[in-house]
């Protein structure tokens, strides 16, 4: 008999997967030990060798007490923060996009007030050992059962590049979290150079397929999943791109910005939504004018008609043409930012003359200078106008969005 293609047999040992809820999860309280919470409901899912015990960071918070204030939730997320990567407006509210200690990029550090009415949740400073001491403490109530059981803490989130949001694993025991399948082969024989998969996260987001949002089930098993487990295994803090391996530590605009020398505290906020062409080069004149250390004389930006700015030295001096010549080209570089994720309408950036005092309507007149004086160049040149940024196809009334809805 001519054996399968090698596609038909890999299809014949492809694992069947379950995800069980765990239902009768009583509500977790601080001081509470979770384990005693969660071995109920284990065993009447009846648990087995090689399961995976997926658990919402939520409960694990809950647990330890690690809850703030409603109006000291401004104040947990600058303290959870390593770093701002962004901060983006919507409506009234400002929501920063920060690094949290345990690794991952998140909305307001992870500072959840949904399902929480005591006050917001700040995520454990280090999942995985929360995730390791959980394991620990369940392998008394299960006995042989638990020592090969493993533990994923989830939590919601956005991701890179797509709309909507998912459970990722922020903590991980006993389990590979990252599957290193370098050195194997695809299904044409072909060698496997760069795959790494992300284990962890695709079992936490199955989980979430039976715990949802809104069911109060926060914790569920997962079954089925071979190769899975490791004593100690492959933490979730691997899972996150740090340091030198982090490809994107900046949005576009932000990575401008702070290329042009502005702090963190100078830097505008733009908005979540699209914004109008006029506000985009609005903010590029605001970060161009920002006053910096090596300033002499100021020069000025000023509307010269549609489509048109012109930027004046204070005099006419070598010096002050200098300031005007950089001023000129810190605005060309600050509206190419904003060209990045939208099309401007045309616009041109001209050397104007020396204006004596800064006059009524000007932009910065008290901004920076720099640059010898060049002929007029148009910044852009295309002669197609750009139409209005579309609605927000899902308009969002509510004026402080959960960090997990926010893109």
């Amino acid at each position: 008999m001519t054996p399968p293609p090698q596609s038909e047999a890999a299809a014949d040992r492809a694992p069947e997967l379950r995800v069980i809820p765990l239902r009768g999860i009583g509500e977790v309280r601080a001081g509470d030990a979770l384990a005693e919470h969660l071995l109920p409901a284990l065993r009447s899912a009846g648990v087995r060798r090689g399961d995976v015990l997926c658990v919402s960071t939520k409960v694990v918070s809950k647990a330890l007490g690690l809850r703030a204030a409603p109006a000291d939730r401004d104040a947990a997320v600058a303290a959870a923060a390593v770093r701002t990567v962004a901060r983006r407006r919507h409506g009234g509210t400002v929501t920063s996009v920060v690094q949290i200690p345990s690794g991952p990029v998140m909305a307001a550090a992870g500072v959840d007030g949904s399902n929480a009415p005591e006050g917001p949740l700040l995520l454990p400073e280090d999942p995985d050992a929360c995730a390791a001491a959980l394991r620990e403490e369940l392998l008394g109530g299960l006995g042989d059962v638990g020592r090969e059981l493993g533990v994923v803490l989830s939590d919601t989130s956005s991701r890179v590049w797509r709309v909507g949001v998912s459970d990722l694993a922020l903590g991980a025991a006993g389990i590979v979290a990252l599957e290193d399948l370098r050195g194997g082969r695809d299904d044409a024989g072909r060698a496997l150079t760069v795959t790494v998969r992300a284990l962890a996260d695709e079992i936490a987001a199955a989980a979430d397929l039976v715990k949802g949002k809104t069911a109060r089930v926060p914790a569920a098993l997962v079954r089925g999943v071979p190769g899975v487990l490791a004593d100690p295994g492959v933490p979730a803090g691997a899972l996150s791109r740090t340091g030198a391996g982090d490809w994107f530590r900046r949005p576009s605009l932000e990575s401008v910005w702070q290329a042009l020398g502005l702090d963190l505290e100078e830097e505008p906020v733009a908005a979540m939504d699209p914004e109008e062409p006029a506000v985009r080069i609005a903010r590029a004149v605001v970060v161009a004018c920002r006053p910096r250390p090596d300033d002499g004389a100021p020069a000025t930006v000023r509307s010269a008609g549609p489509g048109q700015l012109s930027v004046h030295p204070p005099a006419d001096s070598p010096t002050c043409w200098a300031a005007a010549g950089a001023l000129r080209e810190r605005l060309l570089t600050a509206l190419g930012a904003e060209e990045i994720a939208a099309a401007l309408p045309p616009l041109t950036v001209r050397l104007g003359p020396p204006l004596e005092a800064p006059r009524p309507g000007a932009y910065g007149a008290d901004g920076p200078g720099g640059c010898a004086p060049s002929p007029d160049r148009p910044w852009r040149t295309s002669p197609n106008p750009v139409p209005s940024p579309a609605p927000d196809p899902d308009p969002d009334p509510d004026p402080d969005p959960d960090p997990e809805e926010t893109p």
